[in-house]
């Protein structure tokens, strides 16, 4: 579903003024954050019905804890957290910067993903900020290291999961923008 929606981003990201604004990343970051919880819960409880995972509290401190995860792939994917829950809980004011982007995201902004006008005294809201095709491939391609980690995290489980790695290759993956590869994603079932 994810890749379908990611395919969605880049024809309309293409057809924008700007090749980058698309309303995909809505769904599509929300949806990946939902993935990886769905995918945990897989990993511990897949032919171990008595592992004694419950449930998941704080993703990124599992992901820390539990599967290794950290420097900047926990950091980017914390971000996506927060970028998620701007999605899902916005807030309705202005956010007291010239920018309008939160200061706990400022990372995110300074990789130049988003839809900016590059200006630091006056910028989009924050939602037509994230509403951005190339923060939705960031989102993707972190979200497809993370699976890696979460995978590679026990040798003994390993073999059990790798072929759902496969998922995050072509077609099923965008592996580049290219108008064929994208044409492939779109014309998947």
């Amino acid at each position: 579903m994810v890749s379908k929606l990611y395919a969605l981003s880049w024809r309309e990201a293409k057809q924008s003024e700007n090749e980058n604004w698309s309303g995909y990343a809505y769904a599509g970051i929300p949806l990946l954050i939902s993935s990886t919880h769905a995918f945990i819960v897989e990993y511990e409880c897949e032919l171990r019905p008595n592992s004694g995972f419950q449930r998941i509290d704080a993703l990124d401190a599992l992901l820390e804890q539990r599967y290794g995860v950290t420097g900047s792939l926990l950091e980017d994917f914390k971000d996506l957290i927060e970028l998620r829950n701007e999605l899902a809980h916005p807030l309705h004011h202005p956010l007291g910067t010239p920018d309008n982007w939160p200061e706990y995201l400022r990372r995110v902004k300074a990789l130049g993903l988003l839809n900016s006008t590059g200006r630091p005294d006056g910028d989009y809201d924050l939602l037509s900020q994230i509403a951005s095709h190339r923060l939705f491939r960031w989102a993707m391609e972190v979200v497809k290291r993370v699976f890696h980690a979460i995978v590679n995290s026990d040798p003994q489980r390993a073999p059990l999961f790798k072929d759902r790695l496969s998922n995050f290759e072509a077609p099923w993956f965008p592996t580049s923008d290219s108008d064929e590869a994208m044409s492939v994603l779109l014309n998947l079932a």
